[in-house]
């Protein structure tokens, strides 16, 4: 290799090292790299200092204002740091209920979530993502709770024991018992129908009622909690 080149092979290894970063490691960055290498390529050894200089003055800004670009990091994420665990919510469910949990919560890769028997065994299936687009959509942890609640209603309810699936009026049976569970656990009514205004659609479909309707079935059972506590 001849001795031009490999000086600037050279400094410019340890140049990108001293910044504390991969000079190679974009489009841009690895044209301006060959640039270099053929520039310094042609220039003798005296006028390849001069070069360095010029080189040292046209990189140092481009490199520190891309070590200034904010990188998220979900780690480091503490916007859910209030959203107790998915358990957790389901134990509060079944201790206004008085009963045991007869199913396993788990993820799964399904749409949202979903209440399902699979070889005689009954589960509550969820996507994360969904789940953490509820919680971040509502900012608290009661649109989740009502979804947990609506998907272990339709257990109780044995509507998973069918194979019509879901229908509009099983569907408003869950909505109450949720709105029920919500008012029990201490949530406002705002709190408990927020969730339909992510998932609710305005119009009605052949297995699930308008957003209105499904609104007024939690304050049904949000108000019979309600009634029922105050009557105590």
């Amino acid at each position: 290799m001849p001795t031009r080149l490999y000086m600037a092979l050279f400094f410019l290894h340890n140049y990108s090292r001293f910044l504390g970063m991969n000079l190679y490691g974009n489009f841009f960055t690895h044209l301006l790299v060959f640039r270099i290498f053929f520039y310094l390529y042609e220039l003798n050894l005296q006028a390849m200092k001069q070069a360095i200089l010029v080189t040292l003055l046209i990189t140092t800004p481009f490199f520190a204002f891309s070590r200034t670009i904010p990188v998220k990091n979900n780690n480091t994420d503490t916007s859910l740091a209030h959203i107790p665990p998915m358990q957790e919510m389901v134990s509060d469910i079944m201790n206004i209920t008085g009963l045991q949990a007869d199913f396993e919560v788990k993820e799964a890769k399904v749409l949202n979530i979903e209440a399902s028997i699979s070889h005689r065994k009954r589960y509550i299936l969820y996507n994360p993502e969904f789940i953490t687009w509820i919680n971040r959509s509502t900012h608290d942890k009661w649109g989740t709770v009502a979804l947990l609640a609506h998907e272990i209603a339709h257990h109780l309810n044995g509507h998973t024991l069918g194979k019509s699936g879901s229908r509009p009026e099983l569907e408003l049976e869950a909505d109450e018992f949720a709105g029920f569970v919500l008012s029990r656990l201490g949530a406002s009514l705002e709190q408990s129908q927020k969730v339909m205004l992510y998932i609710a659609t305005t119009t009605a479909s052949t297995t699930h009622p308008a957003r209105s309707a499904r609104m007024e079935a939690i304050r049904k059972g949000w108000d019979k909690a309600a009634g029922s506590t105050a009557a105590k």
